[in-house]
């Protein structure tokens, strides 16, 4: 769910305007009159990510790697047997430092663009107050989750277009399509009240004993969220971007 940042910060390297202060230390940005285009896009992300994961002050890009968010709240519903409301708070992610970046392609002229990750290690830990029902078991359960995912892949097609803001043109995600799976997990809950630890050990033992079938599951509502939060904070940094910025010739 929280490696929509990752993605969020490599596209705003890739097309950071001259009117931030931009430190000498990141690569130059790419001139849509390249020939190589992708190439170079895909090489000034490669150069970049040490940096991007320990975060670029100048740009008040924060740490990818812990990467700590403070607040998120999901509430949603697949069917009678998955829904799902969820506030967390305190969240802390590490492992983003090892993601590769399989693929990035992007077209100027159309503002379509895809890119492509895989992230081989993640370590989650957040304060949780969840309600719901997931297949067979309720969740009933508030405390602390601890969780280690493998191979967590993301594939995102977008499509931009172009308004205006007082008479300048700047872009906007207009539609955004987002693949992304967990290839395995295990989780600990450890509720805040000893007495419903039953209840958290539940959810949490139905879990380990059915990584695939409960990711599955749930599937549909974290890629509609990751989706979701990922188009409403890159639109914020856009906005303020004028086009002809973000696209040098």
């Amino acid at each position: 769910m929280k490696s929509y940042v990752l993605v969020l910060s490599i596209f705003l390297q890739v097309f950071i305007t001259n009117s931030l202060t931009i430190p000498d230390y990141l690569p130059e940005r790419c001139k849509i009159s390249d020939p190589k285009y992708n190439r170079c896009l895909l090489e000034a992300v490669e150069k970049a990510k040490p940096y991007l994961i320990k975060g670029v002050p100048e740009l008040k890009l924060p740490p990818l790697d812990p990467l700590v968010v403070e607040y998120a709240l999901v509430n949603r519903t697949v069917d009678n047997l998955v829904n799902i409301y969820a506030v967390c708070k305190n969240a802390k992610i590490t492992g983003f430092a090892s993601t590769v970046i399989e693929s990035i392609r992007f077209n100027p002229k159309n503002l379509i663009g895809e890119i492509s990750l895989t992230v081989p290690f993640t370590r989650l830990s957040m304060e949780y107050d969840v309600k719901g029902q997931l297949l067979i078991v309720p969740l009933r359960s508030k405390g602390f989750f601890q969780g280690n995912f493998t191979d967590t892949t993301f594939n995102m097609k977008m499509s931009l277009k172009r308004i205006q803001k007082d008479g300048e043109d700047y872009l906007q995600i207009e539609k955004l399509l987002l693949k992304s799976k967990v290839s395995d997990g295990i989780i600990k809950l450890t509720s805040k009240n000893p007495d419903l630890q039953f209840a958290a050990d539940l959810i949490a033992n139905f879990y380990n004993e059915n990584p695939r079938l409960v990711m599955d599951a749930i599937n549909p509502i974290y890629v509609q969220y990751t989706a979701d939060f990922f188009r409403n904070e890159f639109n914020k940094g856009l906005i303020n971007i004028p086009a002809k910025d973000l696209l040098p010739e």
